[in-house]
């Protein structure tokens, strides 16, 4: 497993909240994960594809990573860092979420 900063989902949550403009929910799971279940306003990048589209994401944003337990967004996490981004896996991953998730397709 990777070391790095972790966010419980209610922390997430509350920095969602405060500045909702500065941070980002990004989703790493699969296209059809992603379209079965998500938090609301992800963005979504599949973890094969972030070593090619991390280039285009914005270095001014706090960046949640989360896939579906945890393992997953912890590597992008990683790698997101090692890249010089801010980023925070999200402790346990979309299954942890209590707070509200949507499905089907996507409005980005």
């Amino acid at each position: 497993m990777f070391n790095v900063p972790e966010v419980t989902p209610e922390e997430a949550k509350k920095l969602i909240e405060s500045e909702n403009d500065k941070v980002v929910l990004l989703d790493v799971r699969t296209p059809p994960e992603h379209f079965q279940v998500r938090i609301p306003n992800s963005e979504f990048i599949p973890l094969d594809e972030l070593r090619f589209k991390y280039k285009d994401l914005p270095k001014d944003k706090k960046y949640i990573v989360y896939c579906r337990s945890g393992e997953r967004s912890a590597f992008a996490t990683y790698f997101l860092r090692h890249m010089g981004f801010e980023a925070y896996n999200l402790a346990g991953g979309i299954i942890a979420w209590p707070f509200e998730k949507e499905s089907g397709p996507s409005k980005s």
